[in-house]
């Protein structure tokens, strides 16, 4: 609205308006005013400020009444005149699109009327200029001249995209050089200046690329230039070069002070800084070359060499670590750390992850190396305060972090030695711990390293079972060698419960990985074997020490021939001895009863081998009949065997059939002509059973008095059994 036809609002003069009304009013009141007092004109001031203020609000309401008026009516008559605007630059934009066409086409036209004209203006030019130039001269020099003269000071005046510009032309301007016209040697001469100038040109560009401080932009504007002059080669050259500057400044600026690596954010810093300079190269490269399938053999393998930086930053950060426990899990992050950003380059087909682990693999089995020796050592101490004594452990309670299904494959407790406790969790810690070098191809080398920590500590119960212990010692370590038979089945017991739960590990571990099938086969072949050579030197040792004639003791005393008083015959100490030992284990609590009652079998069937081939009784080959006794006496004591065995439920059909091959071959060669009771040997054995258990009973009740086996003995040879 115009603002001369909008009305203009004024305040009235209230105060005027006032006055009036009391004039008005003073000419009849003013008699009647005289006669008010001063307290009568205080209501009279309030009611004209009332007044007042109801006047302004009344002025107030008409001004917010107008503003609304006019503001609605600005908002109508504007808005058409918006849509109408709008209408206009949609009709502009049309007109332009229109216009831009129409400018594409008039400059494809001109392109093509000057690529017509091109060669007609050269021919008349060539023609005028031969009819002005010395007969030595031709166009063609010329023309050469020329454009040497303008390449030189182009390129003096580092306009370089003009001189490639200008080169770019020449190119073409040779197309039209016709041998009808030119002879070959001046279409050389002009093909060597102009070559000349594209090397010196060439050498320029190769300046800037190399210089120590120059922009990535006017680095690739250099590298661009050099394809153009058909040096790829060259510029994918000093590409790379480029980003090897990059990468070793970078790597550089990472190094701390005083070479104190704070944590493994340092080689995170680092693998972040080689990997995205080398994936910034790819994409230079891309642009240099286009996108190729694959990548050229130059770029693989300068991807491959700068992660040796990263492996020489990735060494220093670990040698670093002086504790040798904290030095392979840190090696083992790092590790994690390293292939992961080496992975985010297998998106560009950039494949650089064996290229590290070949780089690093070796520096890492010695630190694993050193970490199991270490453990080895460890377990050495830990041996050499052992006692050897068993205890239930159960077995969900050790295998910690293993599955249900490898847990349910196991009996309830596992029966370990203190020190085989601590190895069970010493173990599984350092299983737990390299477990993730198996994801990066070090499989085998993790399988080695917990099979040298498992086999360190098999050697160290190897020398408290065969009592060699130079091996041990030579390290600076003892080890309690056991005292009794009782404590060399333990170590057995232990190593056993060992050799099961190694497997189960190793197995659960390796899950999948078959091409370490046959690896983990002979370790547990070899393992098995060891356990086995122990069982059988043990058994062997503990036979012949109860056995052996050196021990004085394997007949019982002199009894006088009289028609074989088989009835006076008693079993012989080492048998008796045999007895008792097995007696003493049988009351073992914390061991596992099947394994117990398998080597009680083997114990059997391992005597009756080493009576059947070391026994004096084979010896005698003159007066039989002054040995007549010696002969029952065996009978009776092979029968108190096989009797003991088969009260025990330890009777193997091993050691049953031994044992009829010997009295048999006995009765046959030395006794044909004896008694015909066939039964007397098993019902006297029987009996001597049954006088031993009493006795054993005995001894139970009177072990506070000092009762020992070695009185069992004397009383079981003192009594003669009746029958």
């Amino acid at each position: 609205m115009d603002s001369t036809s909008r009305p203009r609002f004024r305040f009235r003069d209230h105060r005027q308006e006032m006055a009036d009304d009391s004039s008005s009013e003073g000419h009849t009141t003013a008699d009647s005013s005289s006669l008010h007092t001063d307290d009568d004109d205080q209501p009279h001031l309030h009611s004209m400020t009332a007044k007042g203020v109801q006047h302004l609000c009344s002025e107030l309401l008409e001004i917010k009444q107008e503003s609304d008026h006019d503001f609605q009516k600005n908002i109508f008559s504007n808005y058409s005149a918006f849509l109408m605007i709008m209408k206009d630059i949609q009709v502009l934009q049309t007109e332009l699109l229109g216009l831009k066409s129409q400018a594409s086409l008039q400059k494809r036209l001109v392109q093509d009327f000057s690529d017509k004209i091109y060669s007609t203006l050269v021919s008349d030019d060539t023609t005028m200029l031969r009819e002005t130039l010395p007969v030595e001269m031709t166009v063609l020099d010329v023309h050469a001249q020329n454009v040497s003269d303008i390449l030189d000071s182009l390129v003096s005046e580092r306009r370089l995209d003009d001189a490639l510009a200008l080169l770019e032309v020449e190119s073409e301007y040779v197309q039209y050089l016709r041998p009808d016209e030119y002879s070959s040697e001046q279409i050389m001469s002009y093909k060597s200046t102009i070559s000349g100038k594209r090397s010196a040109l060439a050498d320029q560009l190769t300046l800037v690329a190399r210089h120590p401080r120059v922009p990535a932009p006017e680095l690739q504007k250099a590298l661009l230039g050099l394809c153009q002059l058909g040096e790829n080669h060259l510029a994918n050259e000093l590409l790379l070069q480029y980003y090897h500057s990059r990468i070793a400044s970078g790597v550089y600026n990472l190094q701390p002070s005083k070479g104190l690596f704070p944590n493994v954010l340092y080689i995170q810093q680092v693998a972040k800084c080689v990997c995205s300079m080398i994936s910034q190269a790819v994409r230079s490269y891309v642009s240099l070359n286009g996108e190729t399938h694959p990548y050229s053999l130059e770029l693989t393998r300068w991807a491959a060499e700068e992660m040796g930086l990263f492996a020489a930053c990735f060494v220093r950060y670990i040698e670093s670590i002086s504790d040798i426990s904290g030095r392979l899990s840190a090696a083992v992050d790092a590790l994690r750390i390293g292939i992961s950003y080496c992975s985010l380059l297998e998106t560009q087909r950039i494949l650089v992850k064996h290229s590290f682990l070949e780089l690093v693999r070796p520096y890492i089995e010695g630190v694993m190396q050193l970490h199991i020796d270490h453990l080895s050592r460890v377990m050495s101490v830990v041996a050499s305060t052992d006692t050897w004594v068993l205890d239930r452990y159960y077995v969900s309670g050790i295998m910690t972090g293993t599955s249900s299904a490898i847990i349910d494959q196991h009996p309830e407790c596992f029966y370990l030695t203190n020190s085989g406790r601590k190895f069970v969790t010493l173990f599984q810690s350092v299983a737990e711990e390299i477990s993730p070098l198996i994801a990066f191809e070090m499989e085998s080398s993790v399988l080695k390293g917990i099979m040298d920590l498992l086999t360190a500590y098999v050697v160290i119960l190897e020398s408290a079972i065969t009592g060699d212990t130079d091996a041990v010692e030579k390290e600076g370590f003892k080890i309690n060698l056991p005292e009794t038979p009782t404590q060399g089945v333990i170590i057995l017991a232990n190593l056993s419960t060992l050799v099961q739960f190694s497997s189960s590990i190793i197995r659960n571990l390796f899950d999948g990985v078959h091409q370490l099938e046959f690896e983990m086969d002979s370790y547990a072949t070899l393992v098995q074997d060891i356990y086995s050579r122990l069982k059988s030197y043990f058994l062997d040792h503990f036979i012949s020490n109860i056995f052996s004639p050196n021990a004085g003791h394997e007949s019982s005393p002199e009894i006088p021939d009289d028609s074989c008083r088989y009835l006076d015959l008693t079993p012989s100490v080492p048998y008796l001895e045999l007895y008792l030992e097995i007696k003493k284990l049988e009351k073992l609590e914390c061991i596992d009863v099947g394994w117990l009652m398998s080597l009680f079998s083997e114990v059997m069937d391992a005597t009756f081998e080493w009576i059947s081939t070391k026994s004096e009784i084979w010896t005698i080959t003159e007066n039989l009949l002054l040995n007549r006794t010696k002969f029952v006496q065996f009978i009776l004591d092979t029968q108190f065997l096989v009797e003991m065995a088969r009260h025990g439920d330890y009777l193997s059909e091993k050691a049953k059939t031994i044992s009829d091959n010997m009295i048999f071959h006995v009765e046959t060669s030395f006794l044909s002509a004896d008694s015909n009771d066939d039964e007397w040997p098993a019902n006297m054995a029987t009996a001597a059973l049954q006088k031993l258990q009493q006795l054993l009973e005995n001894e139970d009740a009177a072990d506070e008095e000092g009762s020992s086996h070695e009185s069992v003995i004397e009383n079981a040879i003192q009594t003669n059994t009746e029958i």
